[in-house]
């Protein structure tokens, strides 16, 4: 945690998303005889709505050419806070795994992201009240009361999330009172809710690619103890292994020796568990050979194929945090049963 570094610019996408739904709304400037006059856009930037009433109230100086007055209408947003959503919480062990991260056998994955609740405000500023309503008008039909946006979050991950943003309330503000020579400003202020999510960094790891299953039933006349799995019972032992590598060997004649056409996997280390040996306990190695084309393993085999398929199963690194070892045992109770209950005759 804070251990590393990444920047998702999350708050980013979520703000230009914002800015962008309200870029392309229109008013008409109308003669008494319904002749539009013309169909200009409405400008919208982000910054806090003062900074403009400011410039509206200003004095003009001639003498500034690189100052120009704020035109009406105008809209201005910006994000006003953050709040955590515990409603749309989930397991926060919960991972995300994404094939487009698939890199030399490895994949991208992701913990669950933490919902977070973003307020924006969204102001609309005119200088007559047929301006006003034209702007609103346009926005109120499309929130019932959220609009929902398809957002991709994570580029690297190419991870698409449905983000709904929600009309909280609409106000206004009309100033009648003033001097001749004050401007008028008609206000709406419309404040949003986006709810969305904030992602954590990108871990990769392994593919497990291998599931070894053994599954041992016994007569059910004893009782189950580990050091005898035949002799009683249901036993099933499930085993996960991730690396796990598969090499091609030479024929084998009841040795302990197994030699290969070329130099097995780096990462095969002694200890590890030899399956494909036709043994019914799978033999472990106990020495390899300098340049890897032999290994000593801790039972004789004999594979007479020219071409045996082996696999090496334990070699694991310290980094390889997506390794699961588990083992399930199901146990019966001893009690020997005749099944007499579903005898129908």
């Amino acid at each position: 945690m804070f251990g590393t570094y990444f920047y998702n610019e999350t708050i980013k996408r979520c703000v230009s998303v914002f800015g962008t739904m309200f870029n392309n709304i229109q008013f008409k400037k109308i003669k008494s005889d319904g002749t539009v006059l013309s169909s200009p856009m409405v400008p919208i930037s982000y910054g806090p709505k003062q900074k403009f009433l400011d410039r509206i109230a200003e004095e003009a100086n001639l003498s500034d050419r690189n100052r120009s007055a704020i035109s009406l209408p105008r809209m201005a947003f910006e994000l006003t806070g953050f709040e955590y959503d515990v409603q749309r919480q989930q397991n926060k062990l919960i991972r995300a795994v994404k094939p487009i991260m698939e890199t030399n056998g490895k994949k991208g994955f992701q913990y669950a992201p933490a919902p977070y609740n973003l307020n924006f405000t969204l102001t609309i500023l005119t200088k007559n009240m047929n301006d006003a309503l034209q702007i609103v008008e346009q926005i109120l039909p499309y929130f019932q009361p959220e609009y929902t946006v398809t957002m991709k979050m994570v580029d690297d991950m190419a991870d698409h999330r449905d983000v709904p943003i929600i009309l909280n309330s609409v106000s206004f503000q009309d100033d009648y009172e003033g001097s001749m020579e004050d401007r008028r400003v008609i206000e709406y202020t419309l404040d949003f809710t986006m709810k969305t999510y904030f992602f954590g960094p990108i871990y990769t790891g392994n593919i497990i690619k291998n599931v070894i299953e053994r599954t041992y039933i016994g007569d059910g006349n004893k009782t189950f103890t580990s050091s005898n799995i035949g002799v009683s019972g249901l036993v099933k032992e499930v085993k996960h292994y991730e690396p796990a590598f598969q090499e091609l060997s030479n024929a084998v004649s009841d040795l302990n020796i197994i030699t290969f056409p070329s130099a097995i996997n780096s990462k095969i280390s002694v200890g590890d568990e030899v399956f494909g040996t036709n043994l019914d306990t799978n033999p472990t190695i106990t020495t390899i050979a300098t340049n890897r084309e032999q290994i000593t393993v801790s039972a004789a085999v004999n594979m007479t194929d020219a071409s045996n398929k082996l696999l090496f199963v334990g070699s694991v690194d310290a980094d390889d945090t997506f390794v699961v070892a588990e083992n399930v045992s199901f146990y019966d109770d001893g009690v020997k049963d005749d099944y007499s209950e579903e005898d129908n005759s």
